[in-house]
């Protein structure tokens, strides 16, 4: 490597310091009100209605439900709480002093839960140095307990990574359980500009291991000997998500970068993410971390931000509670663009081609979204990463207005009146241009008036659709009856 990288990533390092640093001692304090607040969103003009549920929070990072009306939430300082009933109990569930938890982060059921009662968590486990010398040396690890409903018990650690540091930073750790029960584990950077390509390390990888720590023998890298056995993925920076996508069920990451590079990943097995052999990030002093976006020989991101969002966590949504928000992708904001008081959520939608758009929420609230995740009852639930944090809750607002029409639906007077004015068919469909969706012209040019695809069409009004020309995934329409549909589409088929 050469003299020049190292500098430029040492700079890099140091500037990181000093900008924590400062921005620790300085971060001004933006309070949260009372609420409740209510916006209405672009989907389908969804209106939602955000409640704070608690406070009294001290900087909380993760969060998971142990029963309808309970969560058990970490707070980074070390602490488990549980909430029942919406009370937030003063004192900690878990006494993890013997665990040496120098930063406590993500908490995860087992998928046997209700059988088992175990319940992991992630956190920074600081240990004297090997060598004798003083000062700070931690490394990622994995604990679990058993929680009995007021105390989480039986307390025993199951993973230490090989990731021990002296640097403070780049240290986040998220948990995900796969569909074949193994654990994910994120173990990020450490600061460490040559770890994450360095597969005799698990800095800046995704480990993959059985529920009590060992290593599952269809690993990508088992069985060579210069390759650590845990490593799934590589090439990671500071990794902030992980989720399983509800509909191919690939498993997707999300990872901040320096100044802009934020960017979210589908993992494969025993690829390279490139960190930091391409980036769209800068370094803190202003310097192109990498003179490459990307390589053919590394993984691309799905999506990336510039300027940096900060990432904090992301989520699927695959409730009922808001059917036009269905398979949405939702991630978690502390501050975009460095600049304090900027932190929100957003939502991003996507057809099966990729993206589609990206909706900010809640910028008016001003406040560091450490945690975005979906609760049994089909609702979002957000923590601020604030001195008193807050659990909030997003659901749908209460005399919901008129599904809104988008700025392109003025265009609709040039074509003349409605095509279905009982309808907001309209609101995103002209008589013979695109919109939002393709035109109703396109639509009878595209298929053929048969009974087969008048029933094809009609159940993708009835149910929504992802999209099948690239366009806006389209929302459902469960309150129309299978012959309405049908005859709204014979409409469509007779021409304008």
């Amino acid at each position: 490597m050469s003299q020049r990288f190292l500098k430029t990533r040492l700079l890099g390092v140091l500037a990181l310091v000093v900008a924590y640093t400062v921005q620790a001692q300085q971060r001004p304090v933006f309070p949260l009100g009372d609420g409740p607040w209510e916006y209405t969103t672009f989907e389908q003009g969804t209106r939602i209605r955000v409640s704070v549920v608690s406070k009294g929070l001290f900087h909380p990072w993760s969060m998971a439900f142990v029963a309808d009306d309970a969560a058990l939430i970490t707070e980074k300082e070390g602490r488990i709480r549980l909430l029942r009933d919406g009370q937030l109990l003063a004192e900690p569930v878990a006494d993890l002093a013997g665990l040496g938890v120098e930063q406590l982060f993500d908490i995860v059921l087992h998928p046997r839960y209700q059988d088992n009662q175990w319940v992991y968590f992630s956190y920074m486990k600081q240990a004297p140095r090997p060598d004798g010398s003083e000062g700070y040396w931690a490394a990622t690890a994995v604990a679990r307990g058993r929680f009995d409903g007021q105390r989480l018990v039986d307390i025993e650690e199951v993973f230490v990574a090989d990731s021990w540091s002296t640097s403070r930073g780049g240290d986040a750790a998220r948990i995900l359980f796969a569909a074949d029960g193994t654990l994910l584990l994120t173990s990020s950077h450490r600061l460490n500009p040559d770890a994450p390509q360095d597969l005799g390390s698990h800095i800046g990888k995704i480990l993959r291991l059985n529920d009590d720590g060992s290593t599952p023998a269809d690993n990508p890298f088992v069985g060579r000997d210069d390759v650590r056995p845990e490593i799934f993925s590589y090439g990671h920076r500071t990794m902030m998500g992980l989720a399983r996508h509800p509909q191919t069920g690939a498993i997707w990451e999300a990872e901040n970068g320096p100044q802009g590079g934020d960017e979210v990943n589908v993992l494969q097995v025993g690829k390279n993410y490139g960190w930091p052999l391409a980036t769209h990030g800068r370094e803190y002093d202003g310097a192109r971390a990498s003179e490459q976006f990307e390589r053919e020989d590394l993984e691309p991101p799905e999506l990336f931000w510039v300027p940096s969002i900060t990432l904090s966590s992301l989520t699927f949504y695959t409730g009922e509670r808001f059917p036009a928000w269905k398979d949405n992708l939702f991630v978690g904001s502390m501050t975009e663009g460095r600049l304090p008081g900027t932190g929100h959520i957003q939502r991003i939608a996507f057809n099966e081609k990729g993206e589609q758009r990206r909706e900010r929420l809640l910028t008016d609230l001003h406040q560091r979204i450490r945690y975005v995740g979906q609760g049994p009852d089909g609702l979002l639930y957000l923590l601020t990463d604030e001195d008193d944090g807050a659990l909030l809750r997003i659901e749908p607002a209460e005399g919901a207005l008129p599904l809104a029409a988008p700025p392109v639906a003025a265009a609709n007077v040039e074509q003349g009146p409605p095509v279905f004015p009982q309808s907001d068919c309209d609101s995103c469909h002209l008589r013979e241009r695109r919109s939002v969706g393709p035109s109703f012209l396109d639509i009878a040019r595209e298929y053929r008036a048969t009974d087969e695809n008048v029933a094809l069409l009609a159940e993708r009004v009835i149910e929504g659709s992802v999209g099948h020309w690239g366009e806006t995934p389209m929302a459902p329409h469960p309150q129309l009856s299978r012959e309405q549909a049908e005859a709204m589409v014979r409409t469509i088929f007779a021409g304008p």
